[in-house]
């Protein structure tokens, strides 16, 4: 057993989180099969160190190119490009780590960059136009603009993973000034003002407009399915949950959230406002 918890929605139940690895006698079992010593468990990685391995890699994503997030040579083929990439997936996912929900924010922004550095080199369209722009580096102005929204990047994951969503929003606008194009800052921003319901109405825009910049962004479309549950509108959320599927047909919460809907959803529910759900005024 890796995790277990009390149930949000069933009262009195609890979840739990099974998880298959090398076998090992854990449980002290007297007379373990003799096929067990062929194995031997690796030691879990210390806490600290994974989580600063992951904003090294976060801080790379940002500032690095695509190889160096990677960790790949100058001209990798696509089977370097897929084993490198899986084996970072394995370790970093989100899914791997539930039993510290606090580092699911910088997790998934971080599978998000891994995705799109393996989206990008593994197809030589894409990787061969971001091979031309990487040649052209930027100017002394450009360097010092990326340095602080790198900067203003890493208060807001400070303040959002103390649960500072007024701080984050003020970093986050901060580096959206500086990169207007970039999904990833938007679907965070959309994030931390769903959490303020003044804000809902521009976290809508903002995770619209982090989908329109990238169809492909997993956290924005799981993200704003979450929020518009939350605001009584799973009509609208079920479609964002199809597409993290189509991402990635192993999404447990996305799969598990559809089920949800598909079968307690009413078909015939009352729709109230959109406005007041936007507002927090949300029907019971």
């Amino acid at each position: 057993m890796a995790w277990s918890r009390k149930s949000k929605r069933l009262s009195g139940l609890y979840q739990v989180g099974v998880e298959f690895e090398t076998p090992s006698n854990v449980w002290n079992v007297a007379n373990p099969p003799e096929d067990w010593d062929f194995f031997s468990c690796a030691p879990k990685a210390d806490s600290l160190s994974l989580i600063s391995e992951v904003d090294q890699l976060l801080r790379v994503a940002g500032a690095g190119t695509h190889y160096q997030l990677l960790d790949l040579p100058a001209t990798p083929d696509r089977g370097e490009v897929k084993h490198r990439y899986y084996e970072l997936a394995r370790r970093f996912h989100p899914d791997r780590h539930m039993d510290h929900p606090e580092w699911a924010p910088r997790l998934q922004t971080l599978m998000d960059a891994l995705a799109t550095a393996y989206k990008v080199l593994s197809n030589d369209e894409l990787k061969n136009r971001y091979d031309a722009e990487v040649t052209q580096l930027p100017g002394p102005e450009q360097r010092e603009a990326r340095h602080l929204t790198q900067q203003w990047l890493e208060k807001a994951r400070e303040c959002l993973a103390e649960k500072n969503y007024v701080g984050s929003i003020l970093w986050l606008r901060r580096a959206i000034e500086n990169e207007p194009h970039c999904s990833s800052y938007r679907m965070m921003l959309g994030v931390s003002l769903a959490q303020v319901p003044e804000y809902r109405r521009e976290a809508v825009e903002q995770f619209e407009r982090a989908i329109e910049l990238d169809p492909g962004n997993l956290a924005a479309h799981l993200h704003y399915a979450q929020m518009l549950e939350h605001l009584n509108m799973p009509w609208r959320a079920r479609p964002h949950y199809v597409r993290v599927l189509e991402l990635d047909i192993n999404h447990r919460e996305a799969r598990a959230r559809l089920n949800f809907l598909d079968t307690t959803a009413p078909r015939h529910a009352t729709r109230s406002s959109l406005l007041d759900r936007l507002t927090g005024r949300i029907s019971r």
